[in-house]
Formats: structure tokens, C-alpha cells, sequence
């Protein structure tokens, strides 16, 4: 018992006489590089939209027409049949009347035979409006595309949408249950797919190219409390010539230019990203002192900080390059066996961690590796927390990187 409490003691003594680590959080931005770099002279884009849905709108209007043709011929032949069950129905009752007039002439009083039940006249029947693709210029859409890095013009690098149509697999109403409120709502959802082909043309080369919905999504096609209020709306839009479509590709437009404007800046353009890191330092210590450390982090706050400014990250590598040399220098003093000493194994890591952040802002990613490696193998476990996020984004950061600077 006497040897645990001496243990605990002595461990207790050193946590409160060891080192202090800060961390400083640092928020920054920084402008992603491309996947593939258009010549930086190149700084205007224009947008083509193509129609190859033509065809497409042939087919279905032909599909249309044979729907409305089989459909009459289907009402053609109800209107037959209600037509003999009626004149069956009226000759029999006429048969009645005939017999009770006759009795009724002769002097014999009886009640007036009661009409039967007619047969009910058949309903017009009900079709969807063929499933026709408009011209993007013909919806009215709002276009707020914006590609990050470029400017929308009459000349530059061509983006090309070509709308292959829309197809509609299938419409089903469902009852879906109210979250916040009693009840259900009723619902319409359609099966829908619309491929996009997008093509990226540099003075006529392509240079990347992808179709986007081109798999079976879900659209809403309406939300109300009945099925009935459902059958109502389809008559109003009837009434009104509305084509039920024409609302539904505008709203699929919006969503697939929010898509190709991401995808795109992800392959071609600049954004702006957010990003988060830890600059550490070690407070004064006894006799030691830290004051390398502290102007290593004010190099790097500031570094980091411009990291926006520019698409090479020339002045933030400016300061990285300054803060390096410090926390390198710092690093000769490295001491990994003994606790006490100034650079510790612990502040060693924490210093490898700083360096393996500043390398890889600095796109040196050799270096960057390297002490990322230094940190997993002698860090703590602060230190290699702080590195592994660097380590999964290093291969992508630098694919970007050789794309950009290859150019």
C-alpha cells in the first residue's frame, strides 16, 4: 500500500511540475485548388444548353396518343354497354307502364311502377399530360450559377448541359403521418430521372465531362390532406391548361445546378473552404523559456490567416517558412529519454505536429509526410490525434497541388 501511494504520489508531482501546453485554435480559409487547371489566363466561362430530349418528346407524344386512343376505344365500348343495359333497363320499365295504363284505362287503380335504377352514364377518362421536356429557356429559372475562381461571359471556356429528358416512371399517392402536427398529409411522389450531360470545352478540347441524374430519384409531385383534394388539383390544372410538369423540371433544374456548380468547382474551379488547426506552444517553465515557440506562433497565426489571399499561398509560405526554421531550430534541443528536459518527448511531438500542419500549408508534402510519420511514431497521443486528419487529406491536397503547379 505504502509503495501505490508513493507511486501516485511521484506521478501527481510530476503533472503538476510538468510542462504546460496551450493550445491555440486558428480558423482560417484557403482557396481549394483544381483537379484540372485551365490556363490561368482563361478566366471566363459561358453555359450552352443543349436539347437533346427532341426525340424524346416525339416518343412520348406518339406514347401519348396511343394511351388516348386506347383509352377512347375503351370509353367507346362502356358507353356501348351502358347504352344496352339502359335501353334493356327502359324497355322493361316502359313494358310496366304500358301494362299499369292499360289497367288504369280499364278502371283498375294501381300504383305507378317505380323507375328503376339507370345504369350510370361511364366517366370521361382521365389521363396524365404526356410527359413533355421543356427548353431550360422556357422555364423562367433563375439562374444563379456561379463558378468559383471564373466569371460568367460571352467568351472564355464552354460549359456545355445537355438535357438528355425527362422521364417519369411512376406517380403514387401515400398517406404520410404528420411530425408536428395530428393527422396525415397526403402525398404524391413521382419517379423521376432527368440526365444532364456536362461537358467542359477548352478552345473546343474536352477537358472533363459527366452525366448527372441519370438514376430513379423521388420527386414530390403534391402535398395536400386528401386524396380527394389530389383529384381536384389535377382538374384545375386540366381547367387551367397547366402542364403538370412544366413546375417539376423547373424545381429539378434548381437542384441539378446547385449539383453541376459543386461538382465542378470540386473538378475545375477555386472555392473558398473553412478550415481548423492548433498552433502549440509550451508556457515558461522554471528556469525554461519558450520565447521561440511564442514568435513561431504568431509567424503561423498570421500565416494562416492569408492563406486565402492567393491561390499559391505565396505570402502565407512566406511567414510558414519563418515559423518553420524556428520550431526546427527548437527541435535540435529534442531530448526523448528525458522527462525533464526542455523538449521533451512530449513537447517534441507537439513541435513535430506544428511542423507537419506548417509543411503541408506550405504544400511541401515530402516534409509534411515526414513529420507526420515522426508524430505517429514518437508523439503523444495529443500530437498524433492532431496528425491524422493531416494524413488522410495529404494525398488529395496533393494530387490538387500537381495539378496546379504542373501547369
Amino acid at each position: 500500500m505504502k509503495i501505490k501511494l508513493t507511486v501516485l504520489f511521484s506521478s501527481l508531482f510530476f503533472l503538476l511540475n510538468a510542462q504546460n501546453i496551450i493550445d491555440n485554435k486558428v480558423r482560417f480559409q484557403y482557396v481549394q485548388l483544381p483537379k484540372i487547371k485551365i490556363d490561368e489566363e482563361v478566366d471566363t466561362y459561358f453555359i450552352t444548353y443543349k436539347n437533346s430530349f427532341v426525340n424524346g418528346n416525339d416518343r412520348q407524344n406518339a406514347l401519348h396518343q396511343l394511351r388516348v386512343d386506347s383509352a377512347e376505344r375503351a370509353q367507346e365500348l362502356q358507353i356501348q354497354n351502358w347504352e344496352l343495359e339502359f335501353n334493356q333497363a327502359k324497355k322493361q320499365y316502359l313494358t310496366l307502364l304500358s301494362v299499369w295504363k292499360e289497367n288504369e284505362n280499364k278502371g283498375v287503380i294501381s300504383p305507378k311502377p317505380q323507375e328503376p335504377i339507370w345504369p350510370v352514364y361511364p366517366e370521361p377518362y382521365e389521363l396524365f399530360p404526356p410527359v413533355l421536356t421543356r427548353p431550360f429557356s422556357e422555364l423562367n429559372i433563375q439562374n444563379n450559377f456561379q463558378l468559383s475562381g471564373f466569371e460568367e461571359g460571352n467568351s472564355g471556356f464552354e460549359i456545355s448541359i445537355d438535357n438528355l429528358g425527362l422521364e417519369i416512371t411512376s406517380t403514387k399517392g401515400t398517406y404520410v403521418q404528420n411530425t408536428q402536427t395530428p393527422g396525415k398529409t397526403y402525398k404524391a411522389i413521382s419517379k423521376y430521372k432527368m440526365p444532364l450531360h456536362v461537358v467542359v470545352n477548352v478552345n473546343g478540347n474536352k477537358i472533363y465531362e459527366k452525366t448527372l441524374n441519370d438514376k430513379l430519384n423521388d420527386f414530390q409531385l403534391f402535398t395536400g390532406k386528401t386524396e380527394y383534394d389530389y383529384q381536384l388539383w389535377k382538374i384545375k390544372n386540366r381547367e387551367e391548361n397547366k402542364d403538370i410538369w412544366e413546375q417539376t423540371q423547373a424545381n429539378i433544374w434548381k437542384q441539378a445546378l446547385n449539383s453541376i456548380e459543386s461538382m465542378l468547382d470540386e473538378e475545375i474551379g477555386y472555392p473558398e473552404k473553412s478550415e481548423m488547426t492548433e498552433v502549440y506552444v509550451v508556457k515558461k517553465y522554471q528556469d525554461y523559456t519558450y520565447n521561440k515557440l511564442i514568435d513561431a506562433l504568431t509567424l503561423a497565426q498570421t500565416a494562416y490567416s492569408s492563406l486565402a489571399m492567393e491561390r499559391d499561398k505565396s505570402t502565407a509560405k512566406v511567414n510558414l517558412e519563418k515559423a518553420i526554421a524556428l520550431w526546427e531550430e527548437e527541435l535540435q534541443e529534442s531530448d526523448l529519454n528525458e522527462k525533464k528536459a526542455r523538449i521533451n518527448k512530449k513537447i517534441t511531438g507537439l513541435i513535430n505536429a506544428n511542423l507537419a500542419d506548417a509543411y503541408f500549408w506550405s504544400e511541401n508534402f515530402e516534409k509534411a509526410n515526414y513529420y507526420i510519420n515522426q508524430t505517429m511514431t514518437f508523439g503523444t497521443l495529443k500530437a498524433k490525434s492532431h496528425c491524422k486528419k493531416l494524413k488522410k487529406d495529404i494525398a488529395e491536397f496533393q494530387k490538387r497541388y500537381t495539378a496546379y503547379a504542373g501547369n
